[in-house]
């Protein structure tokens, strides 16, 4: 019987792996059963394209558009992409745990594909709605 598992991160890779050993090859090789495992990468440049898409345009227009009053100085100041990149993940990365409770640092490298995008998708909602960005279109 054939099996197939679409994994877009390290972890769910782990726990299908785990899975295929505990439940099909370990069992089925004991009884004298040979197999195959295979890996084969999907749609290897969709996190290339969405990475991009977060580092070139996005955080661009973020750190153009947006002038913030900075209540020390008294003025409209601009903050550079990596200051942005920085408020939005904090902002919209969800939290992580280990297995001792305490919380992990964010990051975008831990969010899988799909949820890279919805990341993507809160950014340009937030960016758009709470600081009236208008998104520039760019190849």
């Amino acid at each position: 019987m054939k099996r197939a598992f679409d994994v877009a991160s390290a972890r769910q890779g782990n726990q299908v792996a785990n899975m295929l050993y505990k439940n099909f090859v370990k069992p089925q090789t004991l009884e004298g059963i040979q197999g195959r495992l295979i890996w084969e990468p999907i749609n290897t440049a969709y996190r290339h394209q969405l990475r991009k898409l977060f580092h070139g345009p996005i955080l661009t227009d973020f750190s153009q558009q947006v002038w913030l009053l900075n209540p020390t100085t008294d003025t409209r100041v601009r903050y550079t992409p990596d200051v942005w990149k920085r408020h939005l993940k904090d902002v919209f990365c969800p939290a992580r745990f280990d297995s001792a409770g305490n919380e992990l640092p964010k990051s975008t490298e831990a969010l899988s594909d799909d949820e890279f995008a919805d990341f993507l998708l809160a950014c340009q909602a937030y960016g758009a709605v709470e600081l009236g960005i208008e998104f520039t279109e760019r190849e």
